[in-house]
């Protein structure tokens, strides 16, 4: 119960952590969705492999975090998650879409 008790009251620093993480992780996956990271894909079916990758840890990273976070008590680290993996993914595409158009 101790435990719980510390981990609820580092929420704050948790949430901030949570958030920086998340921002990172979405760019990494960006990066390797495109190809940047690890190797190029060269045909179509390995860019739809990148793709299909990037998508299943950002699910699973998504889901996890919802699951744990509530039973750990942290909800400022919830809705940090939450919004940081919703908001994150379309500022990236914003931002890219807005670099190849000048």
């Amino acid at each position: 119960m101790r435990q719980i008790r510390q981990i609820r009251r580092a929420d704050r620093r948790v949430a901030v952590g949570v958030g920086a993480g998340n921002v990172l992780l979405c760019c990494v996956l960006l990066l390797v969705a495109v190809g940047v990271l690890f190797v190029e894909p060269v045909t179509r079916a390995e860019e739809t492999a990148a793709w299909q990758l990037a998508g299943r840890i950002y699910g699973w990273w998504l889901l996890g975090g919802l699951v744990l976070f509530p039973v750990l008590g942290l909800t400022r680290a919830l809705v940090v998650h939450l919004a940081t993996m919703i908001a994150t993914p379309p500022a990236l595409f914003t931002l890219v879409v807005l670099g190849a158009v000048r």
